[in-house]
């Protein structure tokens, strides 16, 4: 049986690590102004060109939403994010030639929709490695906000969608409070747009520990990024892995099973880049979705495996990883999943319609090392 699952990739959410001089226009992104882009260039591990990457969930901690916008209920919070990991190092005598681009996104929901303030709150950022390219596009014009440039606000029944542009990034941020709600004061909204604009320039590159939501000693919020590596992935499948194409969920509900998913992919063939020591491009793309379920107990994870079970073809018991695994096949993706404690691991792989054409004996071979590299790292 060959299984070929079709994987939307982010075309353009890759980066380039271009040595450039700094030769664009400055062009300011309103009262924080650009200043910092006259400085020496990035010389870290998140470098875009020469600006530092932000990540989206770190310049908007999902943690500070209350205190930007209000109370936001009592269930917590569903956030999703898309980010990059620490870009390898490249040889600034060669610089590889890929497009100059990557995108951070940080979407926060409540899990009590009526109680809140607030439906969604998303911040997206495009960031380009050099100034002049984040133009306005016509989609993007609105009315202003006092003291800001380069911002347009356009207003909707039950939320505003704000762009702007920043020295070298364009942004989206997206606020709903749906029409059942007062909408959201001006001076919040100007405040909020203001922190975004400031942010650009001194936001945080890495993506934020989630190890600290924690509830009585117990965490409460497992970082599937942490224990799903983009190494151990590699290692696992001896392919070029993509870091810009990072995907993590996780909600901080208090009660119930408490849920976190971190999805990985392999590197395409435009990188135009050589592929690490050991390792070859995918013609295709291999996709894992690590999904990590905390029950209130080791029996409740046991018996939500075995009922899981019951919907995965041609399942096999795999010894050795966590407290015992099982493979087989799902309905669009191959399925290995396991439990360490009290938690459920689950994770879900399928190829993209390269000419990779696995059978399961094939997908087995290569989730199985990433599977136990994963059962290794969990609390």
């Amino acid at each position: 049986m060959v299984l070929a699952v079709v994987v939307v990739l982010a075309a353009t959410g890759v980066t380039a690590w271009l040595t450039l001089s700094g030769g664009g226009e400055e062009r300011s992104g309103g009262r924080s102004g650009g200043d910092v882009a006259d400085e020496a260039g990035c010389s870290g591990t998140y470098c875009i060109g020469q600006y530092q990457y932000v990540n989206a969930c770190g310049l908007l901690d999902p943690s500070s939403a209350t205190a930007r916008i209000g109370p936001i209920g009592d269930e917590g919070l569903l956030v999703q994010e898309s980010f990059i990991d620490p870009l390898p190092a490249a040889d600034p005598a060669s610089p590889p030639t890929w497009p100059f681009v990557v995108r951070s996104l940080c979407d926060i929901r409540t899990v009590d929709h009526e109680k809140a303030v607030f439906r969604s709150l998303s911040l997206e950022l495009e960031q380009y490695a050099k100034d002049g390219v984040a133009e306005e596009k016509p989609a993007e014009r609105g009315r202003s906000l006092p003291g800001l440039e380069n911002v347009a606000v356009q207003d909707g029944d039950g939320g505003v969608e704000v762009f702007g542009r920043v020295r070298n990034t364009r942004f989206r941020l997206n606020l709903v409070w749906s029409n059942k709600k007062p909408p959201i004061p001006e001076s919040t909204l100007t405040a909020l747009v203001d922190s975004v604009v400031k942010g650009v320039a001194t936001g945080p590159s890495a993506a934020a520990d989630l190890g600290e939501l924690s509830e009585g000693g117990r965490r409460v919020v497992t970082d599937v990024c942490t224990v799903f590596t983009g190494a151990d992935f590699q290692d696992a499948v001896d392919y070029a892995v993509d870091p810009t194409n990072v995907d993590r969920s996780y909600n901080t509900t208090l009660t119930g099973s408490i849920t976190g998913t971190c999805r990985r992919t392999t590197a395409p063939l435009d990188r135009e880049r050589p592929a690490p020591e050991g390792t070859t491009y995918l013609n295709g793309a291999m996709s894992p979705k690590v999904t990590v379920t905390q029950h209130p107990d080791a029996a409740a994870a046991r018996a939500a495996v075995a009922k899981d079970r019951r919907n995965i073809a041609g399942t096999v018991d795999i010894p050795g990883i966590g407290d015992g695994a099982v493979f087989g096949t799902g309905r669009s993706a191959f399925v290995l999943e396991f439990t360490r404690g009290f938690h459920q691991v689950r994770i879900d792989c399928g190829l993209s319609n390269g000419t990779a054409a696995w059978t399961p004996a094939d997908m087995r071979a290569r989730l199985e090392p990433l599977a136990a590299a994963v059962a290794a790292r969990m609390p």
